[in-house]
């Protein structure tokens, strides 16, 4: 099983501002801020967490702290350790919401609804 949905450009090379990821979180969505570029929201009594990363062209990344950045072309939603099918179909809305807001891709689909 995957703990977490991976959100990027087809070739990572396509960035966006992490005010923008910021804006659409928190008002589509009623994410929480609680860090730069760090989202949750409980959603059917689990929290789900959104992180917004720089990546290299292969997708990897390696950070202290996202303190001062500016653009990210990597979106990860990080997966409760319990989730059943209500849960799996709400986080699914939300990245293929993510996915078609920027013109992204959802990595091998990670088991997600459809």
């Amino acid at each position: 099983m995957y703990y977490y949905i991976s959100i990027h450009s087809d070739d990572y090379t396509q960035k966006i501002k992490s005010e923008v990821l910021e804006h659409y979180l928190l008002s589509k969505f009623g994410f929480t801020k609680v860090g730069h570029l760090k989202f949750i929201k409980e959603i059917n009594g689990e929290t789900v967490e959104i992180m917004g990363i720089p990546a290299n062209p292969n997708g990897g990344y390696a950070f202290n702290t996202l303190d001062g950045i500016e653009e990210v072309n990597l979106i990860e939603i990080d997966l409760p350790r319990y989730i059943d099918g209500n849960l799996e179909h709400s986080i699914s809305e939300i990245a293929i919401s993510i996915a078609k807001e920027f013109s992204w891709m959802i990595d091998d689909n990670h088991g997600l609804d459809d």
